[in-house]
């Protein structure tokens, strides 16, 4: 009887990663350098971040913007500012563990944006949350460390040859749900990168191209 249940527990946590990419561990598990390796695209310490923004929305309809975010990689909190380029101010909102949202002009003023824009800022600019469950390679030859959020969702960090690096998410059934590109991540340890390549799947989706206009350091 044990050996049938330890026999359908595996079971369940093959299928249950079907629809992720097959990842080939490398070496010894207790590692620590993979692990190292998959923070260097995520932002260190406090910034100041401009960023050009166009945005393609269901349609193919396209807007161009300006982001200011103000991030903290140890205390994972955020400010959030969406400016016209002619600098009128459409949304304006704090993270620290909850969003509170200080403007929202429409169509920027719904529940849905702040939330969607926040779990945006937050796979872009902050390694995962969740627990490391496996780092290695995939098929394609790129390495790759893999993570479980608290709720079920599932994030790849991926290095395709540095400074460029790709983050995916995926639902907790495991669909594709985020492709984030991080173009020309800069000096190690920094995670600053020059170009960012979002792409919202299913629907309704979208897609952002940030530019980085400035990266100021706000640490004392």
């Amino acid at each position: 009887m044990k050996s049938i249940l330890l026999l359908l527990s595996l079971l369940g946590l093959v299928l249950s990663c079907s629809g992720l990419p097959q990842v080939v561990s490398q070496g010894d598990s207790a590692d620590p350098q993979p692990v190292r390796e998959c923070r260097e695209p995520f932002p260190d310490g406090d910034w100041q971040l401009l960023h050009s923004i166009e945005a393609t929305l269901p349609g193919g309809h396209k807007g161009f913007l300006m982001g200011l975010s103000v991030i903290s990689s140890s205390n994972r909190t955020a400010r959030c500012v969406i400016m016209t380029l002619e600098g009128f101010v459409v949304f304006d909102a704090l993270y620290d563990k909850q969003i509170s949202v200080k403007r929202a002009v429409a169509p920027f003023d719904s529940e849905v944006f702040a939330r969607g824009l926040i779990e945006d800022i937050n796979l872009i600019f902050f390694k995962p949350d969740g627990a490391l469950k496996v780092s290695g390679l995939l098929k394609s030859g790129a390495t790759v460390c893999r993570y479980q959020k608290p709720d079920g969702r599932w994030v790849d960090i991926i290095n395709r040859g540095a400074p460029d690096w790709e983050i995916r998410q995926y639902s907790p059934d495991n669909r594709l749900a985020r492709t984030v590109k991080l173009m020309s991540a800069g000096e190690p340890g920094k995670g600053i990168a020059e170009k960012i390549e979002l792409k919202a799947h299913g629907s309704p989706g979208y897609e952002l191209v940030m530019e980085l206009v400035e990266a100021i350091p706000l640490d004392n």
